[in-house]
């Protein structure tokens, strides 16, 4: 008698799991975008191709290191302040900064409200950008400005190296599916206009392999205020 019944829930939980598997099915027929996560809705996927790191190829320039703190997906998603960090290495000869914005998706309907800016030249640094919150996703893309010298009034530009930039893809919170996650900007908001050791951004952004020894042992960290 007991083997009877407990067939019999075995059947039952099996004819439950076929009903909410043809559920499945037909709820992706009819309700297609509800059972995807909001990162496949908007078509972000699961990483960003570009890579956080620019720099590293051959020319004094851009040779040297400009790296996007993100994970290792290459997607940010902003916070409330819109914060975004990046850190660049060492140099004798620093550049200024470009950062660009660019359309994710050509043809998306809402365009982003977003002015490229350069920042100064300077050596190894932090930048905690806070950026307008953006309604889309877009690419931000940082390079040094290795084309800048001019010499007696001619543009020596075609003898120039050019720094390969480091590109990634920046998602309005809204698309953000974990909201428990440490926010990784407001902890490096505390050290703003002051120092912060290698080791605490090794630990933190996992970017020990960016550091040599031409890195001094103390960073110093710049926010700059809201982009207009």
């Amino acid at each position: 008698m007991v083997k009877i019944v407990i067939l019999k829930k075995i059947k039952f939980l099996g004819s439950l799991k076929k009903l909410a598997f043809i559920f499945l099915i037909v709820s992706s027929l009819i309700f297609p975008n509800k059972i995807k996560s909001q990162d496949e809705m908007v078509n972000i996927g699961l990483a960003f191709p570009g890579r956080r790191v620019g720099g590293g190829t051959r020319g004094e320039c851009s040779a040297r290191k400009i790296m996007h703190l993100v994970p290792e997906s290459n997607i940010s998603f902003q916070n409330e302040l819109g914060h975004f960090a990046l850190i660049i290495g060492p140099s004798n000869d620093p550049k200024d900064i470009n950062i660009n914005f660019k359309e994710f998706e050509p043809t998306q309907k809402n365009a982003i409200d977003l002015k490229d800016l350069k920042i100064k030249a300077s050596k190894e640094k932090v930048f905690l950008i806070s950026i307008p919150s953006q309604d889309v996703p877009f690419i931000l893309e940082s390079s040094f400005d290795c084309n800048d010298n001019t010499d007696m009034g001619f543009d020596f530009n075609f003898i120039q190296d050019s720094s390969p930039p480091a590109q990634t893809l920046i998602a309005p919170s809204s698309y953000h599916e974990n909201k428990n996650k440490e926010d990784k900007m407001v902890w490096l908001s505390k050290f703003c206009d002051g120092n912060i050791s290698q080791s605490s951004l090794s630990e933190k952004f996992q970017i020990g392999e960016f550091f040599d020894e031409n890195w001094e042992k103390e960073i110093n960290v710049t926010c700059l205020n809201k982009l207009s």
